[in-house]
Formats: structure tokens, sequence, C-alpha cells
């Protein structure tokens, strides 16, 4: 079982990174367990800033075990608060 960090998984949604680290997760995510911890799932969706993305990334990062490091409604809620407040000041 491996937890990932929010900064690998932030590569690994970006289509110009790739790392050493996102290239072990690949093989990873096929074989091994992985889990994501609440935090860390709200880190990484409050990164997206296309919806499309953020739902397709929500989808796939609630397909693997989540672990709660605070609470995974909180961290969703998070992400889904921070969202909108950051288009608004990127505009």
């Amino acid at each position: 079982m491996v937890l990932v960090d929010s900064s690998v998984w932030i590569d690994y949604f970006s289509t110009d990174r790739s790392t050493p680290q996102t290239e072990h997760l690949e093989q990873l995510v096929s074989t091994t367990p992985i889990v994501v911890g609440d935090l860390i799932l709200a880190e990484v969706l409050q990164g997206f800033r296309n919806d499309n993305d953020y739902k397709t990334a929500r989808f796939l990062l609630e397909n693997f075990e989540l672990v709660t490091i605070s609470s995974v409604e909180i961290a969703i809620k998070s992400a889904d608060n921070y969202r909108p407040l950051w288009k608004k000041v990127s505009q």
C-alpha cells in the first residue's frame, strides 16, 4: 500500500510534467494498492482550473482507497470552496 503525496499527483495530472516519481506512480497504479489522504485530495483538487479536468481527477482519485487525515467530506468541501474563490482572483 502506497500513500502518494500531493506534489506527485499534481505532476501526474499535468500534461507537460514527467518526473521519476510520476513514472513510478504510473507503474504502481496497476500493481499496488494506492491510498489517497483526504488532505492530499483537497490539495490536488484545488489546483484544477478547468471544471472537466477537476471532475475527471476527482473521479479517478475517489476510486483509490481514501484515508482520513482530516475527513473526505471536508477535503472535497475545501476544494469546492477554494476553486470559485481562486477563479475570482485570477480573472
